[in-house]
């Protein structure tokens, strides 16, 4: 789901429309059933009082040429309404690989707000760890090639954020970005020994928020960092078009995020219709994907419009555009890994540019043809760089890692 104003006030717009389009199908529907269902009554115009009374002739009203064209428009509404979705991922490839969610019991963490944290630990227990937090609107499935790819080497965590997969919503509603860099200190502690935190979009943010907070804490019980299409401060001055994204923020995004918040079943009613119509789809082809995803990994991120609570999802949005981490950048001490798709609108590869000049000791790598999802698209690139980065945070050779996972 988008929380950033213009893409945002896209989807609320074709989401509305799908509503009122589905409504207005319906309506017409039911309208010209009822109308071929009324009987109408056709007399004699003249009657002979002599001769014995004869039944009256009684037939079905026929449909105009208009109502005719009216029924077939709001058969195609209707039918689209619901199976949408698999034309328009027709016009996407087929792959081998799409993501399938497997998910192990895995263990809650309870919180001091309430929260109940849940977090998942593949690989060998006494392999090297690594920390992966999610982005905004998603949860811990999106890891999928990364606890695939990297689980035989090391040992993969992965966690829900509040309110999102299974993780509860905190008692209090507190979605800033400090109170998920507390529980991703409290997920830490399950590794046990040093940990390397890999954080996507939002991830990448509570990773900052983390280090700014915990500052001791890097070199000790972090080893290295790496940021995926994520940014320094508010998202909405490092999307593409900054400039109306922002001035947009004040006016028009935040309302319209409180507004999601108080009628978010209507609004996930919009989402569904979205996800079931196919227009999910194309909005996150066109602002999410390079153009070299598979119909799978479409239909895998496209999901998440079913599956989160736009309330959650307009709460973190909130939290979100009052936070800046630029000040952070200077905590990080340890090695940080920027990872950024060449193509992403929703926060622009400048974003891991200027990063990488305040960082003290950092690496750049430019994956493609990416956007947002990168992480989906590209996995085998993201990974292989997590790989190697980790390696080396943890001291060990490439030939080393390779005998271990064999």
């Amino acid at each position: 789901m988008w929380i950033l104003p213009v893409p945002f006030l896209i989807s609320l717009f074709l989401g509305a429309i799908s509503l009122v389009a589905l409504l207005w199908s319906l309506a017409t529907l039911y309208g010209l059933f009822r109308k071929t269902r009324r009987a109408r009554v056709v007399d004699y115009p003249v009657r002979d009082e002599r001769m014995p009374p004869r039944a009256a002739v009684v037939r079905e009203s026929r449909l105009t040429r208009r109502e005719r064209q009216l029924l077939a428009v709001a058969s195609v509404i209707l039918l689209f309404s619901f199976l949408g979705r698999p034309f328009v991922l027709l016009f996407k490839h087929s792959g081998n690989d799409g993501p399938q969610p497997e998910r192990t019991a895995g263990r809650f963490i309870t919180r001091p707000d309430g929260t109940r944290l849940h977090v998942e630990a593949t690989g060998s227990p006494d392999a090297p760890a690594l920390v992966l937090t999610h982005g905004w609107g998603a949860d811990s499935d999106l890891w999928y090639y990364a606890k695939r790819d990297l689980s035989r080497e090391f040992q993969v965590i992965t966690w829900d954020l509040p309110g999102l997969g299974e993780s509860s919503q905190p008692e209090n509603r507190d979605y800033s970005l400090e109170k998920m860099a507390d529980d991703l200190r409290a997920v830490m502690t399950t590794a046990g020994r040093p940990v390397v935190l890999v954080g996507h979009s939002i991830g990448g943010m509570i990773n900052l928020t983390f280090c700014r907070r915990y500052p001791a804490e890097l070199g000790r019980s972090v080893a290295g960092i790496v940021q995926m299409n994520t940014t320094y401060t508010d998202p909405t001055r490092t999307t593409k078009n900054a400039g109306l994204a922002t001035a947009l923020q004040k006016p028009v995004g935040e309302p319209l995020l409180y507004m999601t918040i108080a009628l978010s079943p209507l609004v996930r009613a919009m989402n569904v219709l979205r996800y079931y119509n196919g227009i999910s789809h194309l909005q996150n082809a066109q602002q999410s994907f390079a153009g070299t995803e598979t119909r799978e990994q479409l239909d895998f991120v496209s999901r998440y419009d079913v599956k989160s609570s736009p309330a959650v999802v307009a709460r973190g949005g909130l939290a979100m555009f009052h936070w800046d981490g630029s000040d952070a950048l200077k905590h990080v001490s340890v090695p940080v890994l920027l990872i950024a798709g060449d193509r992403d609108t929703t926060t622009v590869p400048a974003a891991s540019e200027y990063m990488k000049e305040k960082l003290r000791k950092s690496d750049l790598v430019l994956a493609g043809p990416a956007k947002h999802m990168g992480v989906v698209e590209q996995n085998r690139q993201y990974d292989e760089s997590v790989r190697a980065f980790a390696n080396a945070c943890f001291g060990r050779t490439t030939q080393s890692a390779r005998v271990e996972r064999q």
